[in-house]
């Protein structure tokens, strides 16, 4: 755990260093160094934060491209010239999306 008065001055300091030359002032150092633990133990905890969301962000879009890549294909084709086939329709065809390269033996295309 990290003192957070101590993370919190290293990034004021930091932030006003941009603007002012404070480093030149010995003290200024002094206060640098001695929250430089606390600073990055803050900044640790940050980024892991950030990497987490972004790891939850990411398993979200492959969960939905899992789900869409699962969805049953359907496929059915045109009636023949037979009575039967005027009456019922065409063959229909029901197939999971990883045996869509194979061909089956029920497959009449093959």
């Amino acid at each position: 755990m990290y003192n957070k008065v101590n993370a919190l001055v290293y990034e004021a300091i930091i932030f006003f260093c941009r603007f002012y030359p404070l480093k030149k002032y010995f003290w200024i150092r002094q206060i640098l160094e001695y929250c430089l633990d606390d600073w990055s133990a803050f900044r640790a905890e940050v980024a892991m934060a950030e990497l987490e969301q972004q790891i939850e962000d990411l398993h979200k879009i492959w969960d939905a491209e899992q789900v869409e890549k699962q969805k049953p294909l359907y496929s059915e084709d045109a009636p023949d010239a037979s009575e039967a086939q005027k009456l019922l329709g065409g063959s229909m065809r029901l197939s999971s999306p990883w045996t869509v390269d194979k061909r089956e033996p029920s497959d009449p295309h093959v």
